[in-house]
């Protein structure tokens, strides 16, 4: 099945698919991660994962901060990318932000990888999350 539209106004759709749009909804929906690891392994508060903002706002880091040794993982607009320090694996890699050829908002991990906003969540807290 074809999904690439006939018709789009591309120019429009791009202009929403910023990197600030995306990393806010990114932010919201890491939220909805963290509460769902939480509720989902009955986490009593000392145990339980938070996600805080950093700086300006621009940056995210979500860990347990009553754990030891402490493990984050930090995920943050750098220029016109959006980076993910794993600490779990002491790796970082971005994504950059762009409009597919189905006409919609995606990160781009590299010329051939694109990640729904799922996928990238996945990537970025699998480690964390589940020790992966």
């Amino acid at each position: 099945m074809n999904t690439i539209p006939q018709e789009l106004n591309w120019v429009e759709k791009r202009a929403a698919c910023t990197i600030g749009q995306v990393f806010n909804k990114l932010c919201n929906d890491f939220e909805g991660d963290v509460s769902a690891i939480n509720a989902i392994r009955n986490l009593l508060d000392d145990n339980r994962f938070c996600i805080n903002p950093v700086g300006d706002g621009s940056t995210i880091v979500i860990g347990q901060p009553s754990r030891f040794p402490r493990v984050v993982v930090k995920i943050g607009i750098v220029q016109n990318e959006i980076e993910v320090q794993d600490g779990t694996t002491r790796s970082a890699w971005r994504v950059r932000i762009g409009l597919n050829n189905e006409g919609r908002c995606t990160l781009r991990l590299n010329e051939s990888t694109e990640l729904e906003q799922w996928q990238f969540r996945k990537k970025a807290l699998e480690g964390l999350f589940f020790g992966v």
